[in-house]
């Protein structure tokens, strides 16, 4: 039978996979192995998952098996798709007789078991349910078996019913199974010493690949996917540096999310779709670009929402990234929900999600605002039933409602535009032509309430005021006629419905609030916002050598032996070491890594900028208790277990940035393949071509590469190899360090053409080109074909040391009268600079504020120190206003991503605020809105602005 192969019975899909496995998930549901399975995954372990019902999963995996994964699409905001492949212990059917057997009998192969994951929605929590009778008999499998003896096995639910661990936990104690299988008491007190029921939080908005049901097809991760409660310390600390996982140690905290959830991301969802399905825009990615819903929802939170801080005795700072990144996650132009289809339920999420706004807003000693007043009356002008009435014998009653008039149009116009009618969810249909939609709401009280508004002729204010009454007064803790405060909210309520009723668009009234108005900042809320918007704000890095792991483990470096050897390190390592040179790079890697950790962490005080960015990495990463204890070898060991292609992204989540800019080297050997015949481009990395070998003059790399290419050992030749990279990378710009001697100068006529066809080998008695022939004959004219800038490092001094390598570079002149003689000579072509002496960087913004050719950015290699970024931040800021590129990581290690953002960021939070209050000192006002956009400026979006505008 098909249903009887390996991967429907629990078969290892690997010989050893049994031996590596942490986890078994009862339930393959799509959010399950979108998010949970992962985070196992990320802890080292491997996992086996058991489909309860149907084979489809199994049938899916059968065609998988050489590769034992299965895929995740990962949708990002530019429309790009990350694929990640998760990889599978085992899998199987429940609903395969000899996959229940062989289910049951996994926990005896299972040594390493730790996790258990559950795909169980509230419909499956139930007394004796099936699926708690399937976790009980298989918990009772790991009792025989005498696992959990070192540590809990732990139950971790993807759903949000409110303390959904405890109600499992209560249902599998008192299941039929556990009551009546041998050694019951025996088993339930096991139960109760060794297994944890965690209640958990969950929120990712996952679909299923077209044409693929089987592939979850998800939004970037959110902070908060998965949260998970964990009172008794049960689970592994590592666990909480998952990107996506929060763990909740201390109790109430797991209340506290669910209620910012519910106030904030549920609650702005609800305060939009109403108004947006009466407009007629039925899909909640119409509010990008939106000139007032978005503001409008920005309103609702700092004026209404906000309060929940002072409710909750939460502090700004944790309220504010929900906030943010809940309007992000609504302005993914892949992700939009149907709005009618989040309508449902109207009365039910007023009550649940906006009135707790209300409530502490008024308990501030505040009135709600017009926002949320206009959020309010606009869901039950949704509710108000309009015209004949034909489905109020169902049950529960069905009612019509009608759209907005679309008033700048000719309605036959709108018929054309209108989508044709469709059920937006089961026995439910909008039918935009005729101007109706159909809606169920609770047991139909409410409409019914407010039906008599909705008749011909419209309705008074009073009778609009007195029927809103009667209706927010169902809503539990609402008193309109007992208190005075909610008796004016509801007042209020009712005369925007009556607007609303007697024919005034619903996205009109929301204009005439003025959404758009700035929300003005305090002097003692600035520090705090700044901080916020710093952190929240995803960045472009325009400068790193990081490659990733489609282009093989020789380019994609990572991990502690490749942090702890990288150029910085060793140099300050044998400054002060009795190694020789010479010694240490004879040792392996592993053996120069733990010469520099006993040397610079064990045996002195890690207080270096490189030293700290280690530390700074590792604690992000969950390692703090192998790095308080010294302990290099667990490090390595967590490091083992890590899977290149996840950690490439996972570093890019942790660093919170949107993209890097890898720069790729075609005259270095190991990435010239990778120049001419690149692998398919990730989704965050884009390229750059690096010419640094061109311009210092590295002519016997030069040529080794041209004669493997069969390309002449000329300038010519190399302008043909670089069109093919150009052609093959699609870089969005060409870079180069410059000599420390690099001048140039205004040309007196043509560049000397001859020069193309000269030899460039050792093999010539002519004199090789100097930097400025290479710039005119070569790079500056490809820069023009390709519209492309040239991005220039300037200031290196090459082989100061040159025992050291690479470690033994230094620092020269940068030679800024040359960029201006460029940036002059070729208005017509970008270009992108930064300095490597702080004694350069008073010039070059200058320099930048001259030409609009010129664009600097970054603190670069040496001057990547906080107070060096501190001093030249604050000069550019003085003179450049956020015309400049803030900071780059010029990371060759991917791990030092974390460290170089999580420090960049702290500084310009610093820097940008103290400018903000000099300039509210001056009198000027500084908004929320204002923080955002030059936060977004500094940290990619100048840079993104330069490469765009025409010269």
């Amino acid at each position: 039978m098909a249903d009887v192969g390996p991967t429907f019975c629990f078969a290892p899909l690997d010989e050893a996979a049994f031996e590596r496995t942490t986890a078994v998930c009862l339930g393959t549901g799509r959010f399950l192995r979108a998010v949970l399975v992962p985070a196992l995954v990320e802890l080292g372990g491997e996992v086996v998952l058991a489909q309860t019902r149907g084979t489809s999963f199994g049938a899916y995996m059968q065609g998988r098996k050489d590769s034992r994964t299965y895929e995740v699409d990962t949708v990002l905001q530019d429309g790009k798709v990350l694929t990640s492949r998760v990889p599978v212990a085992a899998c199987g059917s429940l609903g395969v007789p000899a996959g229940r057997a062989a289910f049951m009998a996994l926990p005896a192969k299972l040594p390493k078991l730790r996790f258990v994951g559950l795909g169980l929605t509230e419909a499956g929590i139930v007394h004796n349910g099936k699926s708690i009778l399937d976790l009980a008999e298989f918990l009772h499998a790991c009792f025989v078996a005498g696992l959990a003896k070192e540590h809990p096995l732990s139950m971790v639910n993807t759903d949000n019913m409110p303390f959904n661990g405890d109600a499992i936990k209560n249902h599998v104690h008192s299941c039929d199974y556990t009551q009546g299988v041998p050694r019951s008491e025996e088993f339930q007190q096991w139960l109760r010493n060794h297994v944890v029921f965690h209640n958990t939080m969950v929120d990712r908005i996952t679909s299923h690949r077209t044409g693929q049901p089987d592939v979850p097809r998800a939004e970037p991760l959110p902070a908060k996917a998965l949260v998970i409660e964990d009172l008794t310390g049960a689970l592994p600390q590592q666990l909480g540096s998952v990107p996506g996982v929060v763990v909740r140690s201390k109790p109430k905290l797991l209340e506290l999310d669910i209620a910012l959830k519910l106030r904030i991301a549920n609650g702005l969802h609800t305060a939009m779709v109403y108004a947006m399905s009466l407009g007629r825009i039925f899909q909640t990615d119409g509010c990008i670009g939106h000139p007032d819903i978005l503001p409008y929802l920005e309103q609702l939170f700092e004026r209404d929402i906000a309060h929940a801080c002072t409710e909750l005795s939460m502090p700004r700072l944790q309220v504010t990234p929900v906030f943010g990144e809940w309007m992000s996650r609504l302005q993914h132009p892949h992700f939009g929900l149907g709005c009618l289809f989040v309508c449902q339920n109207a009365m039910q999420k007023m009550g649940i999600r906006l009135l707790p706004s209300v409530k502490a807003t008024l308990a501030a000693g505040e009135e709600p605002s017009l926002f949320m007043v206009f959020a309010l009356a606009v869901i039950l002008r949704f509710l108000t039933p309009v015209g004949e009435q034909t489905k109020l014998s169902e049950q529960p009653p069905v009612f019509v409602g009608y759209l907005d008039a679309a008033v700048e149009e000719p309605q036959e116009k709108r018929r054309r535009l209108d989508p044709a009618a469709w059920e937006y969810t089961p026995g439910l249909w909008a039918h935009p032509s005729e101007g109706t939609y159909e809606f169920r709401d609770g047991d139909g009280l409410v409409p019914m309430l407010l039906r008599p508004l909705g008749r011909p002729g419209g309705c008074s204010v009073a009778a609009a005021v007195s029927i809103t009454s009667d209706v927010l007064s169902r809503l539990e803790g609402f008193d309109p006629r007992g208190c005075p405060e909610h008796g004016r909210l509801a007042r209020a309520v009712g005369m925007m419905l009556q607007r609303m009723l007697q024919g005034e668009p619903a996205m009109h009234v929301l204009a005439s609030l003025r959404p758009q108005q700035p929300l003005l900042l305090q002097e003692k809320q600035l520090e705090e916002a700044v901080r916020q918007e710093v952190e929240a704000a995803e960045a472009v890095d325009v400068h790193t050598h990081l490659f990733p792991a489609g282009h093989g483990t020789q380019l994609m470096r990572y991990g502690i032996d490749a942090m702890l050897t990288y150029h910085y390190l060793v140099s300050e390592y044998l400054a002060t070491s009795t190694d020789r040179p010479a010694e240490f790079y004879a040792l392996q890697q592993k053996e120069q890594a733990e010469r520099v950790w006993q040397g610079l962490f064990v045996k002195a005080s890690p207080i270096s900028e490189p030293c700290r960015g280690v530390l700074t990495t590792l604690n992000a990463l969950g390692l703090r208790k192998e790095v308080a204890a010294r302990d290099l070898e667990a490090i390595r060991t967590w490091y083992e277990g890590q899977d290149e292609e996840m950690f490439n992204e996972k570093m890019m989540r942790l660093a919170r940035l949107r993209y890097v800019v890898t720069s790729h080297d075609p005259f270095e050997p190991r990435e010239t393949a990778s120049c001419l015949e690149p692998p398919t481009q990730a989704p965050r990395y884009r390229s750059a071509l690096a010419l640094d070998k061109l311009l210092e003059g590295d002519w016997s790399a030069i040529c080794h590469t041209l004669k493997e290419a069969g390309k002449p050992c000329t300038l010519r030749g190399a302008t043909e190899l670089l069109q093919r990279c150009l052609e093959a990378l699609q870089p969005i710009f060409l870079t180069a360090a410059t000599p420390h001697a690099f001048s140039y100068e205004q040309l007196s006529g043509s560049p000397q053409e001859e020069l193309l066809d000269a030899a460039l080998d050792s093999s010539s008695a002519q004199q090789p080109p100097t930097p400025q022939q290479v710039l005119d004959l070569v790079v500056l004219p490809l820069c023009r074909s390709a519209g492309l800038p040239l991005s220039l490092r300037m200031g290196t001094q090459r082989g100061v040391c040159p025992e050291l390598r690479m470690a033994g570079d230094g620092v020269g002149s940068a030679q800024l009268g040359s960029l201006a003689q460029l940036c002059r000579g070729h208005p017509q072509i970008k270009f992108m600079a930064t300095v490597l002496s702080r004694g350069d960087q008073h010039e070059a913004a200058i320099m930048a504020s001259k030409f609009r050719n010129l664009h600097v950015w970054g603190c670069w290699w040496y001057c990547n120190n906080p107070s060096v970024v501190s001093e030249v931040t604050a000069l550019r800021l003085e003179m450049l206003g956020t015309g400049f590129t803030f900071q780059t990581s010029s990371a060759r290690v991917h791990d030092q991503l974390i460290y170089k953002w999580i420090h960049a960021r702290s500084l310009l939070a610093k820097l940008l605020t103290s400018k903000y209050v000099e300039l509210m000192s001056t009198g000027w006002c500084v908004s929320r809105g204002d923080v955002r956009r030059d936060v977004l400026r500094l940290l990619g979006g100048a840079f993104e602005d330069f490469l765009a505008k025409p010269l």
